[in-house]
């Protein structure tokens, strides 16, 4: 479903991503671990063109995007849906009409029972239920995260990026975060990316892991695989992730 051949990406005579190559299969959930500044978010924009790799190729779903327009792109942007790591909700709209605000942009096709059967769908898929007239300010700040998924998923993309969606959120909600990620991906089937720093969300729902340092892949595998890595990098991942289950 995406696949990164040797890309680079340069700001001025800064390299961030060096050379990256890996596949993501249909279905898969991959997480992509790495320290703050080392390129993932980065990457995430490579795929759905908000940046462009200084070379290489970005295939997503068969296409090239590397070298597209953005008039090109836009077909390619339906099929992905982002998650960013703020909930990034409209203040001003209901949950139910921030849930909405995308079917109605690119699905004009759809009556307002359809509209209104979506949203229901997507909030319960999110386990929200009796939300759907409040303000983003008015729910918890988790509920915003559950909120921000279903606007995403509601326009059904086929793929789920995720940009650090556990950042800031205690370690309860953090795991309901992560199961709502694997059990869409699953319902939806899905092909879903995440970005992050926790090792322990990874090993928990993970079914392959990218470990990046300094623009390179030092080390990836399934989560089991990874749990035997020698390389130093990913040995404190583990070690932070076990002192978190301690914890």
């Amino acid at each position: 479903m995406i696949s990164f051949q040797n890309v680079r990406k340069s700001f001025g005579e800064r390299e961030i991503l060096k050379g990256i190559s890996f596949d993501v299969p249909e279905g898969e959930i991959l997480f992509i671990l790495g320290t703050s500044g080392t390129g993932k978010s980065v990457l995430l924009k490579n795929i759905v063109g908000l940046l462009k790799p200084t070379s290489g190729a970005i295939v997503v779903d068969g296409q090239d995007v590397a070298n597209m327009s953005e008039e090109q792109m836009f077909p390619v942007r339906r099929k992905c849906g982002m998650v960013f790591q703020h909930p990034a909700l409209f203040d001003s709209l209901s949950i139910f009409e921030n849930v909405a605000f995308g079917l109605r942009k690119h699905q004009p096709e759809l009556d307002e029972e359809q509209v209104r059967e979506r949203v229901a769908r997507c909030l319960n898929l999110v386990q929200l239920k009796g939300v759907e007239n409040k303000l983003p300010q008015e729910i918890s700040y988790g509920m915003q995260k559950r909120a921000s998924l279903a606007r995403t998923v509601a326009v059904n993309p086929r793929i789920l990026l995720f940009d650090e969606p556990t950042t800031g959120l205690d370690p309860v909600t953090t795991n309901a975060i992560n199961q709502l990620i694997f059990e869409l991906s699953r319902k939806l089937k899905t092909t879903s990316l995440v970005v992050s720093h926790d090792m322990h969300c990874a090993l928990a729902i993970a079914d392959r892991i990218i470990v990046l340092d300094k623009g390179h892949i030092v080390d990836q595998g399934t989560p089991d695989a990874l749990k035997k890595s020698s390389h130093p990098l990913v040995r404190d991942f583990l070690k932070e992730a076990l002192s978190a289950e301690g914890s």
